[in-house]
Formats: C-alpha cells, structure tokens, sequence
C-alpha cells in the first residue's frame, strides 16, 4: 500500500513539474488559431509570477483583439490582483464595451488594489457609459484613481463636458477641483459660465487656471481681480492664466503686480506681461537681482 501511495505522489510531482515546460510558443499559436481554450489557458498565465511571462501573454492577447475579449470577460472578477489588472488593461486597450459593468463595479470598490487601472481602461474604451462612474471616482478617497479619472473625462473631450459642467454643480472639494481641472484641459467654451461661477469661490485658484487654458477674453476682468486674492495661489494662477488671453488691461495689472510680496507671483506677473506685451521684462527674483524669466511655453 505504501508503494502505491509512493507511486501516486511521483506521478503528482511529475504532472505538476510538467506546467512550467508548458510549450507557450503552441499555445500561443493554438491561440491565435482561434482555439478558445487555447486562449483561455492565456488568459490564465496571466497570474503567472514567472519573470516576464505575463507581459508576453498580454502582449499576445492583446494582439489577438477581439477573439480574446470573451475569455477576458470571463475572468474580470478573478481574485487574483495581477491577474485581473491585466484583464482591466487588456479590456481597456481593445475598447471592449462590454466590460464596462464589470469594470465599473471594480472601480467602485475600495478595497482593491491599483484601481485607477479601471479609470483609464473606463477612458481607452471611450464610450459614453464610462462617464458616470468617472464622475464618481472624482470623489474617491485615492488620489490615483482622482487623478486617472480627471484623465479619462479629459479623454473624452467635448462628450464629457455638459456631464463636467452638471457634476460642478453640485460637487465640492478635490471632486469639484478635478472637474475644473478636466474642463480646463477639454477647453471647451460651454464651460465658461461655471468656471466663472467657481472663480468667486474656495476653487477659484483651480478656476483661474481653467480659464487661462480656455483663453476667452471675457474671462479677463476676473482673472485681474484675482490677482488681488489675499491667497498667493490664486495671485499666481490668476497671473499665469493672464498670459494666453489678456489684453491692455491685464497688461497693466501684470505690471503693478511685478512688486508682489512673494517670488512666484512675480515671475508669473513677468512672464504673462511678456507674452502680453510681446516686449522683455524684468521682475525681481528671490535673490533681489532684476532677472528675465525663464521660458516655459514653446
């Protein structure tokens, strides 16, 4: 009896011994002939911790496109975590529609690791269905999926901006903030009511900047009152966003405020006046020295 238990616990060595020279190359041609279980076996490798292997077998699903996605969907909720990354990202990249329940309800939950992968998938896959639950991410507690979901929304450019502009409404805090920061990168001019809006309130630094990428020229006695917050931030962003879009009457208020009491308003003050003016300007550094500053716009 002995013996034959000996026997069975070779055998089991042996069989688990064989996995790792599993011939990928066959599989990967299996796959790519269009055999689900080929594919199947794939998607599994990919909680594989053999250095390298998971890369070449998301590398190869990916290639295989939409034949892989049933097999992806398939596995979404799988709880192993690199595993399910690399589903999210896979599903992400081939724009997989279908996933977006699925990758919506990873998104919303916590406890899991890495989440802002479900952001940017929700962003690559670009339909519609995808902004609501980004909407909601620019609430979560993450910072990394606050700051991939700014980057979807931005992602879906014009398609976002009445949802961004309906979310302001009611939003507050570092949510209110990302939505200011996707519309001002969207640029869209539907957007410029609410940022004025939000320009008289406790986001008005983050509305600044929004206006200056929005380059409207109604926006610019706002950003001149700004200029005189008492929050040097906002003295700073309200200086910066002047460049792109002042005219004679920014011009003159970049120029009183040369003199700010803190360094980097100064030097926005100075930059913004040259690109306003179209002439070189000095402003006082840190070092008290009178001093061009340095180029940041190409």
């Amino acid at each position: 009896m002995r013996s034959l238990l000996t026997l069975c616990l070779l055998f089991l060595l042996t069989a688990c011994q064989s996995d790792p020279a599993l011939d990928l190359a066959q599989l990967e041609a299996q796959a790519r002939g269009g055999e689900p279980q080929a594919i199947q076996q794939l998607v599994g490798l990919l909680q594989s911790t053999e250095a390298g292997l998971s890369d070449r077998v998301y590398a190869t699903l990916l290639e295989l496109g939409a034949s892989a996605a049933p097999a992806l969907l398939a596995r979404i909720e799988s709880d192993d975590t690199q595993q399910r990354e690399y589903i999210v990202a896979a599903l992400g990249t081939l724009k997989v529609s279908e996933a977006i329940p699925a990758i919506r309800k990873l998104l919303a939950s916590p406890p899991l690791q890495r989440r802002y992968v479900a952001a940017w998938a929700l962003g690559e896959i670009g339909d519609p269905q995808g902004i609501d639950p980004l909407l909601a991410a620019l609430a979560d507690d993450n910072a990394e999926v606050r700051r991939y979901a700014t980057r979807a929304l931005i992602k879906f450019n014009k398609a976002a901006v009445l949802p961004l502009i309906g979310h302001l409404e009611t939003a507050q805090g570092e949510s209110a903030a990302s939505a200011i920061r996707a519309l001002g990168d969207i640029t869209d001019p539907r957007a410029l009511e609410i940022l004025l809006a939000h320009a008289q309130g406790p986001l008005r630094a983050e509305a600044f900047l929004a206006l200056g990428k929005l380059r409207d020229a109604r926006a610019e006695s706002v950003l001149i009152a700004g200029l005189a917050d008492d929050d040097s931030q906002a003295r700073m962003n309200a200086a910066m966003a002047l460049g792109p879009l002042g005219g004679p009457a920014a011009a003159a208020a970049l120029q009183k405020h040369l003199e700010d009491e803190v360094h980097v308003v100064r030097e926005w003050s100075a930059r913004s006046l040259e690109m306003v003016t179209g002439q070189p300007v000095l402003y006082r550094n840190s070092k008290g020295e009178y001093v061009r500053p340095y180029t940041v716009y190409h």
